[in-house]
């Protein structure tokens, strides 16, 4: 008899387990969906100038490392104050005087990120670094932090550094890199 009783207890456990699950799936299924937009491509219109990116990198005399932002055919902006709808920052936007995309840039160090840029110039800690070979990266990236690509391409330029050697930056990789001293 008390074996008749744990078997049915355990199957009502079992069953409550499953509609507890059920359910926790069913709320899930049913939340807001909240998007990682900085993963997202946006193409730069075929009409607009393409966007140019390359990074200058200098060792800071105090602490870690300045980072210099050359860029071309882009006007980096922090996102305007009072818009409405998400569907606006998502969206292509285009300076009007300039007649180029416009967004910020977003930083990324040894692949993780760690901060939007809103100007030319950075300052980035020691605490970002490890010794030996780092990278930093920046992607272009409009109100609604989705990435500008042109050609298929993102636009990005990443600098392979050794923290150890007199010559910081060893490599690297711009996918529409500045040209001429602009």
């Amino acid at each position: 008899m008390k074996k008749s009783y744990f078997v049915i207890l355990v199957m009502v456990l079992a069953v409550s387990i499953g509609e507890t699950k059920a359910q926790s799936v069913s709320n899930e299924q049913t939340k807001p969906m909240q998007m990682d937009h900085s993963h997202l491509p946006i193409a730069v219109p075929t009409n607009v100038k393409e966007p140019a990116l390359s990074l200058v990198l200098n060792k800071d005399t105090m602490s870690g490392y300045n980072l210099h932002l050359k860029i071309q055919n882009y006007h980096l902006t922090p996102p305007p104050n009072g818009v409405s709808s998400m569907a606006d920052l998502m969206s292509v936007s285009i300076d009007k005087e300039t007649g180029f995309v416009e967004g910020h840039a977003h930083l990324y160090i040894n692949g993780i990120k760690i901060q939007r840029v809103y100007g030319l110039d950075v300052h980035l800690p020691a605490e970002h670094f490890k010794e030996g070979i780092n990278t930093v990266s920046v992607t272009l990236n409009n109100h609604g932090h989705m990435h500008w690509t042109a050609q298929d391409k993102k636009i990005v330029s990443t600098l392979y550094i050794d923290s150890n050697a007199p010559e910081k930056v060893k490599h690297k990789f711009e996918s529409f890199p500045v040209k001429g001293d602009d």
